[in-house]
């Protein structure tokens, strides 16, 4: 079936573009080129409404309510008409620009390509009389044609698609999705959290200043949203608790006035106002709940408004409890009810409540114990189903008619394609949200069938797609730019439940992922047939029809590139090539004449074939795998052919051999463009780049003048928002000219992200000073070792984040890099990074005026001879510093947003390293920071406990490590109040000799890993027994401990179940690594009851295992050996170890013999072992090979 395959909108602007280009092209030409296609013209101009009214007509229907053929192929005969208008109309822009190009030429730079141009295009008579002026006409006659046979069809269109049978049809999918609210509790599986949590929230308290609040069920069709509601309203608490309860299915038609009839019970018309009345009649005193399911509107603010309005007289506690798709529901009825948004996303089923569901509809009314050969299949069906109730219905009650092997063989097989038979399943419930978008919304939708289910969707990538495929074209943008409308199209595609958005915070970046259900995604493929087509691996038996505009191959080979190659309407094409079948790709590709779009994964090496696409001249979006070329004088030259790209994700080495790069006007992103002498390669290529994004420019030394600098118009590229200025290392002598060239790169206000590296000049560039670029969240100065004073950057007052690096010349931070123009100094910065600033001796601070009133993040890194840093503020979460001349750690007690109570608990992340002049904290601060969750210490010996009396780390740390902190080692370890501490780890703690006692350790009731690392005067354990969490526990040099151990006696007894001291030990392991085998012989690791995973770390003194420990451990899964020179043998009670899936014993030069293994061994590795062995472990033949023959993986090498 043909889908709505452009807006009106945008098809009124090509057809109307080529019928005025055309007309104007006539003009000109002599009367026997015009061939009659003045006639077409006049024909076409005079069509267009009627054309317009035909697209009207079916964007606004449900094309799937009728199966007219005819209809459908005159649908996809005006698609290739109007597609190849655009191209045409791109064409002649394209050769417009190339003419153009010629013209403009400097004869110096005019080779090869651009010759031939300017011989080739040298009037404008030659210039469009040939193809150009013939696929004009050709693509008029085709809107022409198309247009002709539309006649039959208007009318046809107007009666199938016409309001009249519309509103019929909109009404019988309405009376379809009715719903009510009995509910058949048998058929309800395990949604019991969801409606208790629902329950809670409708019988609590309302909010103090609102009477009636809302609540909404937020999920895609078919999760059991209605089956929810319906749970809540027969739920006992909520009939106790409501005076009245009401239930409306809203469905597609928000109309406030048939809602409230319908709450009313009213079959007959009357005005809102009488509506109105009667409802507040109803709902007056009362405690009411109402209940609107199936909601779609989420932009009809009069609609709701007028429905609320009557229920704001219930009493106050009355609740309104909603279901929908769109999570943009959820906000419009909290608007609506001025209160407090309250939803709940509605996920998947478990699998065992999905395999009870489906027993329930497919062995309905048999013995599943009759049908064993069933049940295995129907459990791989059911995990096709991704958790949703409605689609397991479905295909229950399908496989239910036909209790066959074969039969539910094949669905399995098909998938969940069959689900399509049929108009009650769920792809007609998911079917009615897709046909309820706009068509453009449609078109991207459709799209992303091309990519594989479970995707994760990136944002800018996916509209960046949308956009080089056509999805977006410029005439329906209005005067937004084309990313905005994509990324609005996401947003709504998003709000409408289409996509799942999760947010992500690393820290440093805020990123989005979208995702899509797979039953949705079914939608998409179901969708887009004819037009979208993604082919799998396995695959391979999918025919590709002729009318495919959009295609993803997983994996191209000989036979998928012949049947590829007859396509001639491809617009999208995303491969993976194999290496051997580039050349055949290479020639096919070629006569992708209109192709927009191409994607290329893995293999391909455009270094081999530079000129492979040079002909696609309408090319928005090319992807190229990134990879390290050895010949870095391949030239690129034919890719400036492509004057239409605009996303070009390419490798730099690509991008730094394209001579005139400046003939591509549209790219938004040049991540290495590097500065050469030669013609092609100046500076003065980025001129005309106006519509760039992202820049990064190398090797600016090699710009030879002011005017080359000024002629690169950066402070011209108004949409530019990153730029890069970098120089080459090792120059000398050329302070000044750095300095007079930086001075006129100045970029455009608009830009936010500015990053200037290896600048060897001593000032600051005047537009720096100057405080010119207001819009700029980050600056980064890296390596400038000459800069000797930096600009007065605390007046910016959007910068977010700062980072300088490697100014070796800057020994000073003074008021001057604060300003002096406004009370606050960096009001809006985040994070601040000074790195590597050697020479760097003092930073001052400012008494008047506030500064990093936002900050959150700072981190030093070597700087040996800062002795100082000024106060910092409550804001502040994250602190690292490492390897800085400090003293003392900076006081932090600034408080600018006169809130001390916010801010007191702001830090949360302590870090101080390799600080070896430290010497003492503030005396309040582990008394004033109690929301520190991380606090690492290490390499700071002289640390003392000067004018502290007591530490107690917050109660809320997480993570605690201490390694060389002086004084304050065994303060911080033997802390009692960790009850949150989840990680501890000790390195080099020279003053630790035991860990604290069990008192101690039993509030640490959260600790889950422990590492001891070079404590050389840790003698005892402690009560570490205690801890009733530990999972993980790591030691490695600890000397005295070993000595310890090495005194007990017996030194590996067989009795350790028997004897009489062993401790009441808590411990249950996961993971044990030590360096000795001795340690095993303490406490607590004597007398563990439990542990899967055993590492000896150095094993070099070990002539036997403690076969006696292992014997009393058989619940052991993994056993690493490492360093094992000295091992003799494995012991004969080996076979004993039940449960052990992994053995490996490095550097076994020594065994010559293997005993007998348990059944249960996976994976066997013997690395530098014994020639002896390897012999007896040859396969069929050695005498140790059937000791070994049953496990899996064996590495004895």
């Amino acid at each position: 079936m043909a889908l709505p395959f452009i807006a009106e909108s945008a098809a009124s602007a090509i057809i109307g573009n080529l019928v005025s280009t055309c007309f104007s092209y006539l003009e000109v030409y002599p009367a026997p080129f015009r061939g009659g296609m003045q006639d077409e013209l006049e024909r076409l101009q005079h069509a267009l409404p009627q054309v317009l009214a035909v697209l009207t007509a079916v964007e606004g229907g449900a094309p799937d309510m009728v199966e007219n053929k005819a209809l459908d192929a005159w649908l996809w005969q005006f698609r290739d008409a109007v597609e190849n208008a655009e191209d045409v109309l791109d064409e002649l822009e394209y050769y417009s620009k190339l003419k153009k190009t010629v013209e403009e030429a400097r004869d110096g730079e005019v080779r090869g390509l651009l010759s031939n141009l300017k011989r080739k295009f040298n009037s404008v008579f030659n210039f469009f009389s040939n193809d150009t002026l013939k696929r004009s006409r050709e693509a008029v006659k085709g809107l022409d044609r198309a247009v002709a046979d539309m006649g039959p069809f208007l009318q046809l269109v107007n009666g199938f698609y016409g309001p009249s049978v519309k509103r019929q049809k909109l009404e019988d999918i309405m009376k379809a999705r009715e719903t009510s609210s009995t509910v058949i509790k048998s058929e309800v599986l395990g949604r019991d959290k969801e409606r208790d949590r629902i329950v809670e929230w409708l019988i609590k308290p309302g909010d103090g200043d609102v009477d009636v609040s809302a609540y909404t069920i937020v999920g895609i069709g078919g999760l059991g949203k209605t089956t929810l509601a319906k749970l809540v309203y027969s739920d006992e608490r909520v009939r106790e608790h409501f005076d009245s309860i009401m239930w409306v299915c809203v469905s597609l038609d928000f109309d406030a006035a048939a809602i409230i009839r319908k709450i009313l019970n009213y079959s007959h018309s009357t005005s809102l106002e009488a509506l109105h009345e009667d409802l507040k009649q109803k709902v007056t005193s009362k405690r009411f709940l109402l209940i609107l399911d199936d909601v779609w509107n989420d932009d009809k603010t009069m609609e709701w408004e007028q429905l609320v309005e009557p229920l704001k007289f219930g009493q106050r506690g009355s609740k309104i409890l909603l279901t929908t798709r769109m999570d943009s529901v959820a906000d419009m009825a909290a608007k609506a009810m001025k209160c407090k948004r309250e939803s709940l996303n509605l996920n998947e089923l478990e699998e065992s409540d999905c395999m009870s569901l489906f027993n329930n509809y497919a062995f309905l009314g048999v013995n599943p114990d009759d049908y064993r050969n069933l049940q295995l299949i129907g459990e791989q069906i059911v995990k096709k189903l991704g958790g949703s109730p409605l689609a397991i219905e479905v295909i229950g009650g399908m496989l239910n008619y036909c209790m066959e092997y074969e039969y539910w063989k094949k669905i399995l097989e098909e998938d969940k394609m069959k689900l399509q038979e049929g108009k009650d399943n769920i792809m007609a419930v998911l079917r009615l949200s897709y046909d309820h978008l706009p068509t453009d919304l449609q078109l991207c939708f459709r799209y992303c069938s091309l990519f594989p289910q479970d995707y994760t969707f990136k944002r800018k990538k996916l509209v960046n797609m949308w956009i080089g495929s056509g999805l977006i074209p410029k005439s329906i943008c209005g005067g937004q730019r084309p990313e905005d409308k994509g990324k609005e199209y996401l947003n709504l595609l998003t709000r409408k439940s289409f996509f799942t958005c999760t947010t992500y915070n690393n820290g440093s970046k805020i990123t989005k992922q979208y995702f899509m259900h797979d039953l949705l995604h079914d939608l998409a493929q179901s969708v887009s047939r004819g037009e979208c087509i993604r082919i799998g691996r396995d695959d391979a038996r999918i025919t590709i029809p002729l009318t495919v505009r959009h295609l993803s191959v997983e994996k191209l080979n000989v036979p998928s590139i012949r049947e590829i190659s007859v396509l001639k309407n491809v617009r999208t094409l995303i491969a993976s090539v194999k290496e051997d079948n580039i050349p055949e790709f290479i020639e096919v590709i070629k006569g992708f004449e209109k192709l927009r779009l191409l994607s290329l994964c893995n293999n391909f090496d455009f270094s081999k074939s530079p000129g492979a696409f040079d002909s696609l001249i309408h090319l928005r979006y090319l992807s190229l795998p990134q990879q390290i070329v050895e010949n870095r004088s391949i030239g690129y030259d034919g890719l400036t052919n492509l004057v239409n790209l605009r996303s070009f994700d390419v490798s730099n080495h690509v991008i730094r051999n394209i001579p005139y790069i400046s003939k591509l006007p549209f790219i938004h992103k040049l991540q290495e463009f590097i500065v050469r002498e030669e013609n092609g390669y100046k500076i003065s290529e980025l001129k005309n780049l106006k519509d760039l994004r992202h820049l990064r420019i190398d090797e600016l030394e090699n710009v030879r003048s002011s005017e080359e600098a000024i002629e690169a118009n950066l402070n011209g590229k108004e949409c530019l928002k990153s730029l890069s200025l970098d120089w080459s290392v090792d120059r000398s002598n050329c302070t000044e000219a750095d300095e007079q060239l930086l001075d006129n790169l100045c970029p455009h206000i608009n830009l936010n992200k500015l990053c200037i590296a290896r600048y060897q000049g001593a000032k600051s560039p005047c537009w720096m000073t100057g405080l010119s670029l207001i819009n700029l969240t980050s600056i980064e100065l890296r390596f400038c070792q000459q800069w000797e004073h930096l600009p007065p950057l605390g007046q910016y007052s959007s910068l977010q984040s700062l980072c300088l690096m490697g100014l070796y010349a800057i020994k000073q931070i003074d008021c001057s890099f604060f300003g002096s123009n406004s009370r606050c100094a960096f009001p809006s910065l985040k994070k601040l990074q000074l790195w590597y600033m050697r020479n760097l001796e003092e930073w001052i601070g400012i008494d008047d005026k506030c500064m990093f009133p936002q900050l959150h993040s700072m981190s030093i890194i070597d700087c040996p001879n800062l002795r100082e840093i000024p106060t910092l503020p409550y804001s502040l979460r994250q602190l690292l510093i490492s390897k800085v001349g400090l003293t003392a750690l900076p006081t932090i007690n600034q408080d600018y947003a006169n809130n001390n109570q916010e801010h007191f608990q702001a830090l949360e992340s302590l870090v101080i390293g390799e600080c070896e002049k430290l010497e003492y904290f503030p005396t309040d601060f582990f008394g004033k920071f109690n929301a520190i969750i991380s606090l690492c210490i290490g390499d700071c010996p002289k640390l003392t406990k000067r004018g502290i009396s007591d530490i107690q780390v917050p109660s809320v740390l997480g993570v605690l490590s201490i390694g060389s902190c002086g004084e304050l080692e065994a303060p911080l370890l033997w802390s009692a109040n960790l009850t949150s501490l989840t990680r501890l780890e000790l390195v080099d703690c020279a003053r630790i000799v035991s860990l604290p006692p069990a008192q101690v350790c039993a509030q640490w009731t959260m600790l889950y890993l422990l590492s001891i690392h070079n404590c050389k005067e840790l003698s005892s354990f402690g009560g570490i027994q205690a801890l009733v969490s530990l999972r993980s526990l790591a030691i490695s040099g600890c000397d005295k401990l070993i000595e310890v151990a090495l005194l007990q006696q017996p030194p590996f007894p067989n009795d350790l179940g028997q004897k009489k001291n062993a401790v009441d030990c808590l411990l249950k392991l996961d993971y044990l690594s030590i360096d000795h085998h001795a340690l095993l012989l303490l406490e607590p690791l004597r007398s563990l009851s439990s542990i899967s995973n055993l590492t000896i770390s150095d094993a070099s003194r070990l002539t036997s295992l403690p076969e006696g420990w292992l014997q009393n451990h058989t619940t052991l899964k993994e056993l690493h050996i490492w360093n094992a020179r000295s091992l003799l043998s494995l012991p004969l009670s080996m076979k004993k170890l039940c449960s052990l899936d992994v053995l490996v014993v490095e550097d076994a030069n020594l065994i010559q013999s293997l005993p007998d293994l348990p059944t249960s061994l996976y994976s066997l590795k013997i690395t530098g072992c014994h020639p002896v062995l390897k012999e007896q472990c040859q396969e069929n033949i050695g005498p140790d090979w059937p000791k070994i023959a049953h496990i899996p993986d064996v590495r004895i090498e």
